[in-house]
């Protein structure tokens, strides 16, 4: 086992424990339509044949009137490896599931996981899982900063990426019931 996926791994665990060990009970979040743009880092597999580089990402959501929201995101990286440039683009749909958020700092953690498909090059699209986490923080009801951290499974070849990201989620919606009382 890698010592790059044991820290990715231990990462993900301090965080998902962190958020459930100290978490209070909080309102749901705002029902309605998101759009996230995101920047972040695309770290590949060291078998693949694409490097590490910058990238970019648009998710468009929907949060229901509970913890659950579905996401569908377009991922790009230029993934540059010896000189050559690697366009790796992500089609993926995500479900995220907000914890509770900690009362006194506006921050809400989350877990997430979804599946999609992975084109390097316009060589192939293949089949891959993703799971992580991130956390969102309210700048006010309509705007979150979020971080997000993933580990992307690649089904066919057998490769484990990574991607961290941050961006700004924008909520277009109806504050929900409970908010309003």
């Amino acid at each position: 086992m890698s010592t790059s996926f044991k820290k990715r791994t231990l990462f993900s665990g301090v965080l998902i424990a962190s958020s459930l060990a100290t978490m209070a009970y909080a309102e749901t979040p705002k029902q309605g339509l998101t759009v996230t743009p995101s920047i972040g880092y695309y770290n590949t597999d060291s078998d693949r044949q694409a490097g590490n580089d910058t990238s970019y990402s648009i998710g468009v959501g929907y949060q229901t009137n509970s913890p659950l929201a579905l996401e569908a995101v377009y991922l790009h990286s230029n993934a540059s490896k010896h000189g050559r440039n690697n366009d790796l683009d992500q089609y993926r749909v995500d479900g995220l599931y907000s914890l509770p958020e900690f009362t006194t700092v506006n921050l809400t953690p989350y877990v997430a996981a979804g599946v999609g498909v992975t084109d390097v090059d316009g060589d192939s699209n293949n089949l891959l899982v993703n799971a992580g986490g991130g956390v969102k923080y309210a700048i006010n009801s309509d705007v979150d900063l979020r971080a997000d951290f993933r580990l992307v499974k690649d089904i066919e070849d057998s490769h484990l990426d990574n991607v961290t990201s941050v961006g700004v989620q924008y909520n277009f919606g109806m504050p929900n019931q409970q908010a309003s009382n």
